[in-house]
């Protein structure tokens, strides 16, 4: 019985291990941020995270797909996502911190819309266009 109870102790420590590992930051580049313009492309509001995939034009004409990401839909709710925040081809402005390994994927920070609404990160609420 003792040597079931302490493999049920070493699967559970492994177990809450893997999970805080998979919400950890460390494939980020923490502190670093990359303005994003350009046209959403996808939308996903559903758990375990929110993605946005949005297409940014470079300076030489090159078009990027980038996709980021947020928290799930509970979490990022009170910070004014929705399901529908976000339509194919909406003009959009994301502040992400991007990855280390420098793909085009990264975390929001925050979402400016075409009509100047904020959408921030976890813990804010929208922030309304400027005279509205």
């Amino acid at each position: 019985m003792r040597g079931r109870l302490v493999i049920a102790a070493a699967v559970g420590m492994f177990m809450s291990a893997s999970l805080s590992a998979h919400h950890g930051s460390a494939a980020f580049d923490n502190g670093k941020v990359v303005i994003l313009k350009g046209a959403v492309v996808q939308w996903v509001y559903s758990n375990p995270h929110c993605l946005l995939t949005v297409e940014v034009k470079g300076d030489d004409g090159t078009v990027v797909r980038w996709i980021v990401e947020t928290q799930a839909p509970n979490i990022m709710y009170p910070a004014g996502y929705r399901k529908d925040s976000f339509k194919v081809g909406d003009e959009v402005t994301v502040n992400v911190e991007p990855v280390k390994n420098g793909l085009p994927v990264g975390r929001i920070r925050e979402v400016v819309l075409a009509d100047g609404t904020t959408l921030g990160g976890v813990g804010s609420v929208p922030t309304p266009p400027k005279g509205k």
